[in-house]
């Protein structure tokens, strides 16, 4: 009997097709035996779903890494399976044309990606036919199947949002939830610096598959995805606890590939998934060359520079015989000054090494009052 080669990716065999299903399937929280449940959900995805992809204060990073993902490329799912009514940077049309495009993808019922911050203090510093990035963002808003923040500017405002922060750089999420915006709105933030096309493939994976949005830290990202430190799986970790450190950048440690920490490694405090599902086709990420810098945490360029300096007071391997996880904790409650109010939830609620700063939140998104303080949780489908 021959093996059937129908296949719903263009250039991609059934086989090859089954197997990213399964890959998807256990990085949504699913075992391997998922991979039917992913494969039909992808299946009928591919013949509905609209995207609608915005560009505001950004590099295209995000694009780009996109558009370079390795087979079975999120590319050919998202540009050549579904439908794909606006995209800035990966699209022929312009002007009236263009935004025809973009009023037709929000009729249809589109899911909404944006990249790039809102500028919210000098709004007009990005505006697109006539309207700013805060305008359309609560216009648009109620009209989207879902909106999902990709990558760190997007859902924190990143670099540009540093100090001084000349236009009020925010992310999608904190400018709608503020005044003049949309109270309680739910946005799914992917942050990355670049976002990671795999996390957003991933993400609409599981909307499809479950009918309803991943869980979500107190940030907002899905903790499928998001809820576990870089630390915990980090092919170096045994030397961290061993003591065994890069000193100083080009030493016998580093050319060793012990850890990292000592010259500025923040994936203690770092949450994301990038040892799991790396880059250039699962191939090398970050903590392969160098850092981690922490660039999936809100503020981080504030919060943890200088880069190339460790964060502070951490309890080194080897003191007491403590093990990984309570370094861990240790590491948030000595730097909780310096890293923000939210690391101190973390600790005091057990959540360190489990996704972001809790918080009880509503099925509609919306958080209830005082809960982040007194019970540390989230529910199904929000975030707080």
């Amino acid at each position: 009997m021959h093996e059937s080669n129908d296949s719903p990716v263009r250039g991609l065999s059934r086989r090859d097709f089954l197997a990213y299903c399964g890959s998807l399937a256990v990085l949504i929280g699913l075992s391997e035996t998922g991979a039917p449940r992913v494969a039909a959900a992808l299946e009928e995805a591919l013949k509905k779903p609209v995207l609608v992809w915005s560009d505001f204060q950004e590099c295209l990073g995000c694009t780009i890494a996109l558009l370079q993902s390795t087979a079975p490329t999120p590319a050919q799912l998202l540009l050549q399976q579904l439908s794909v009514a606006y995209n800035e940077a990966a699209m022929a049309a312009a002007g009236f044309q263009a935004e025809k495009s973009f009023d037709d993808g929000f009729a249809e019922g589109a899911y909404w990606v944006i990249e790039g911050s809102i500028a919210s203090d000098i709004e007009g510093a990005i505006a697109i036919a006539g309207k700013t990035a805060a305008e359309i963002t609560k216009e648009r808003y109620s009209q989207a199947k879902a909106v999902i923040a990709i990558g760190s500017c997007a859902c924190f405002g990143n670099v540009q949002a540093r100090v001084p922060n000349p236009t009020g750089a925010m992310g999608v999420r904190d400018w709608l939830r503020g005044p003049g915006g949309v109270p309680g709105a739910t946005v799914i933030n992917l942050p990355r610096c670049p976002g990671h096309g795999e996390d957003l493939v991933a993400t609409l994976t599981y909307v499809l598959v479950n009918g309803s949005l991943p869980e979500l830290d107190s940030y907002g990202r899905p903790l499928f995805l998001y809820g576990k430190t870089i630390h915990e799986t980090c092919e170096r970790r045994a030397h961290f606890e061993a003591g065994q450190f890069v000193e100083r950048f080009g030493d016998e440690g580093a050319a060793k590939r012990w850890c990292l920490y000592k010259v500025g490694c923040k994936g203690p405090v770092t949450y994301a998934s990038c040892g799991i599902n790396r880059w250039n086709g699962r191939v090398s990420w970050c903590v392969h060359a160098g850092p981690c810098t922490g660039c999936s945490e809100a503020n981080f360029w504030n919060d943890l520079t200088p880069l190339a300096e460790p964060v502070p007071n951490v309890p080194v391997p080897g003191l007491g015989g403590l093990t990984a996880e309570q370094i861990g904790v240790g590491i948030g409650v000595a730097t909780a000054a310096g890293l923000g109010a939210h690391l101190i939830g973390q600790v005091a609620t057990g959540r360190l090494g489990k996704g972001g700063p809790p918080g009880l939140v509503h099925e509609n998104g919306s958080a209830a009052p005082g809960a982040a303080a007194a019970q540390g949780e989230t529910t199904k489908g929000g975030d707080a």
